[in-house]
């Protein structure tokens, strides 16, 4: 397979997001649907950090091109996507899969800590690998009702980590390429 004959054929109707088990790697995917679930098919509000930065096979199976997931469950129970990224190029890769696949999203082009609220279900934080712009995303949202998915949480993580053992917030790793952190906060006493 040549690196976008993937993407090619996903935006052009002859072919769908699903990988097949036979990479035999562990994907991002079951994470996402395993939060998407927790809305029970209601829509939902994602605010993601981080847009496609490639339509490079290698970076669909080690990436996971979120974006395209949630925006294919909004297309179908409602919500809104909001995606920020301080790249155009990138921006622009989320916006052509939105368009072709048929669903909203709402870009952002900046730093998402001048445009992350506390007003989300869901946020994935998928910036640059500097932990202290990841907790400080984090602190932003912290105290609201929402699941907080953090990806290569090995980089990314590791400020977050101690602040939320520190905190008393209890997290799920999930063993995919540098480690994905759910941080599930809906109706939390």
């Amino acid at each position: 397979m040549k690196e976008h004959d993937f993407a090619y054929k996903l935006f052009s109707g002859h072919g769908n997001n699903h990988i097949s088990d036979d990479y035999n790697i562990p994907l991002r995917d079951p994470i996402f649907a395993d939060v998407l679930a927790l809305f029970k098919l209601k829509p939902v509000k994602v605010f993601q950090v981080g847009a496609i930065e490639t339509f490079d096979f290698q970076w669909r199976l080690y990436s996971g091109w979120a974006d395209i997931i949630f925006g294919e469950y909004i297309q179908k129970y409602g919500g809104v996507l909001t995606v920020v990224d301080i790249s155009l190029n990138s921006l622009s890769h989320s916006m052509l899969a939105a368009n072709s696949l048929g669903y909203q999203m709402s870009p952002m082009y900046g730093d998402a800590i001048d445009y992350i609220i506390p007003t989300y279900d869901i946020y994935y934080l998928d910036g640059s690998n500097d932990p202290q712009e990841t907790l400080d995303q984090y602190k932003k949202i912290e105290n609201s009702e929402c699941v907080v998915i953090v990806d290569d949480w090995l980089i990314k993580g590791t400020r977050l980590r101690e602040y939320l053992i520190k905190t008393g917030v209890e997290y799920k790793l999930h063993p995919v390429a540098n480690t994905v952190a759910v941080i599930d906060k809906l109706n939390k006493e």
